[in-house]
């Protein structure tokens, strides 16, 4: 695709406003005192983008994945943390919306999925453990069935917006049969009896968002708390993760696209040896290397977002995109810190805290050596 349509780049307007006007501002001192903005997340909720891909009939506007993208790639640019607590977001309620009983969709509509969309709630999503990263099959949180009721034991880690005050509680991806290695997505209000979510985690960027880990020691839940069909759970984490990797790359796209312009601001300012710095190959090298790769990434997004839009396969594309356009806003950011020098070492230089942020994309998600893995296997490489 090589020009998007009128609606598109009217949604890309509002968000780059947004995020030029609101986000911008306050993004260092944020960063800094590792605060979680929930007055931004609920202005996310007002402008729609919390509900671009709900279903009309929730309040959503259905809208199509490459919009949203666009909106994750103008927040990207400027705060790397909150746009991916965007996507994040749906992680209870669009699952509900798509998936839910009747009865389900009764009970967690007005308490949860509404105020979710209007950016008042958000959920979390429990995948991670100690020793399940990569190897979702190595979960080994376990719901037995007791009576009514799915009595749930183990841990989480790495879990996004567990502690944040407006979390409505985590779905948890749970083993549910080892004999037929089944798992199940089962929700867990906050607040319920054995559910313990741990302190913050310090960690090398995205300090603003809220990362723990979450204990379950004999919580109890009902059984209807079950989301979607019995036993499908790890099918839907890797359906899940086929689209959660384009929306990422989005956001990395846009760290890439601001990590470029600000280098370039910089260097044409930057006098050295009686010139600007731009003047030299090297420094040309870098910035054109930078330029061309961002186009190259915009590409693969695009295709991959529109083979999704079209109801089409897009496991290999989503996983090259995740792939590549992960690793090259890495190193975007790298030449960015590179071509600033000693400034770009320093806290208050903004591409000193891109390069802090982007370390995590290549490892969440799904990592790159697991989007090799997956190319490798779509192309019947592996079997």
């Amino acid at each position: 695709m090589f020009e998007y349509t009128e609606e598109q780049e009217a949604i890309r307007r509002t968000a780059h406003e947004f995020a030029r006007k609101e986000v911008a501002p306050g993004v260092a001192e944020r960063d800094a005192a590792a605060r979680f903005d929930t007055a931004l997340f609920k202005r996310m909720g007002e402008l729609g983008f919390i509900g671009m891909l709900m279903p009309e009939e929730v309040g959503g506007t259905d809208t199509d994945i490459l919009s949203f993208c666009l909106v994750l790639e103008e927040i990207g640019k400027v705060d790397l943390a909150l746009a991916w607590s965007l996507f994040a977001s749906l992680s209870f309620a669009h699952p509900v919306a798509t998936l839910g009983t009747p009865e389900q969709k009764a009970r967690w509509m007005d308490t949860i999925v509404q105020p979710v969309l209007r950016g008042e709630a958000n959920t979390a999503m429990g995948i991670t453990e100690p020793d399940a990263g990569s190897d979702n099959g190595r979960i080994r949180t376990r719901a037995v069935r007791d009576g009514d009721e799915w009595v749930i034991n183990g841990t989480k880690t790495f879990i996004t917006g567990a502690g944040l005050d407006i979390c409505k509680g985590v779905l948890a991806v749970c083993m549910t049969d080892p004999e037929k290695f089944r798992f199940d997505h089962i929700f867990i209000p906050t607040g319920t009896p054995g559910y313990r979510i741990g302190a913050p985690l310090r960690k090398m960027g995205l300090h603003s968002s809220d990362t723990r880990e979450l204990f379950f020691d004999d919580v109890r839940v009902p059984l209807d708390h079950r989301i979607g069909m019995e036993g499908q759970g790890m099918e839907r984490i890797k359906s899940g993760f086929f689209t959660a990797r384009i929306l990422i790359s989005s956001t990395c796209l846009g760290l890439a696209e601001e990590c470029l312009a600000l280098a370039t601001d910089w260097a044409k300012q930057r006098i050295s040896f009686g010139k600007p710095i731009t003047r030299y190959q090297y420094v040309q090298g870098m910035l054109t290397d930078m330029a061309l790769n961002i186009e190259l990434g915009r590409l693969i997004r695009d295709k991959a977002a529109y083979l999704a839009m079209q109801g089409k396969p897009f496991a290999k594309e989503a996983s090259m995109c995740k792939w590549f356009v992960t690793e090259m806003a890495k190193d975007c950011a790298d030449k960015a810190v590179q071509i600033f020098g000693g400034m770009g070492f320093m806290d208050e230089c903004p591409v000193s805290r891109y390069y802090r942020d982007i370390r995590a994309a290549t490892i969440g998600e799904g990592t790159t050596e697991i989007q090799r893995h997956v190319v490798a296997r779509q192309m019947g490489l592996w079997s």
